[in-house]
């Protein structure tokens, strides 16, 4: 709270973020009421990947959702995290369905996700779910070194980011939908 007049000024508040704060559901409602009795904006950032059970506990306390969506087709969602996005998706949906507010973010990886048939699939759902902005996170290399540092073997060594071509042939795309797209979230 010793900080309230900078967020009274800038317009922010507080984001709970993560790892995946739903994975603390109670602890997560309890801060969520606490910052809703004084009063401040509440940001979640999620890949939403939790019980709905808790989503509709703590969604009266939020104001903005940031929901992040590595890819709408199951098969290579589980490839890739190991589990189905069919949660992942209703979830969304139910935000979606009771008008939350919602900032799609794509975390735009070269193979995996950045497809043109793909695109627009995510931009197809963010209209029909009535998202009006996306957020695209380019892939990087920020982290590689840290598998070394950890002993585990890198699971995309050779995987590069998107050009910057390619990431204005995806913003262009996403517009086609009538979204606010901006990259690097």
């Amino acid at each position: 709270m010793r900080d309230v007049a900078f967020y009274d000024e800038s317009g922010g508040g507080v984001t709970f973020s993560g790892g995946e704060p739903l994975l603390q559901g109670d602890f997560l409602l309890g801060l969520l009421r606490a910052c809703k009795e004084q009063d401040l904006h509440t940001t979640v950032d999620t890949c939403g990947y939790a019980p709905t059970e808790i989503v509709n506990r703590i969604r009266p306390y939020v104001d903005l959702f940031l929901c992040d969506l590595k890819t709408l087709d199951d098969e290579r969602h589980k490839q890739v995290t190991g589990a189905s996005n069919q949660l992942i998706l209703k979830n969304l949906r139910l935000l979606a369905e009771n008008n939350h507010s919602i900032i799609l973010r794509i975390p735009v990886i070269p193979g995996i996700n950045d497809s043109d048939e793909e695109l627009q699939q995510i931009g197809a759902l963010a209209a029909e779910l009535g998202i009006q902005q996306v957020d695209l996170l380019p892939y990087h290399k920020i982290g590689s070194d840290k598998y070394e540092r950890i002993g585990r073997m890198n699971p995309m060594p050779e995987t590069e980011p998107p050009s910057e071509e390619r990431m204005q042939e995806i913003v262009a795309q996403l517009h086609r939908y009538g979204l606010t797209v901006t990259t690097g979230g």
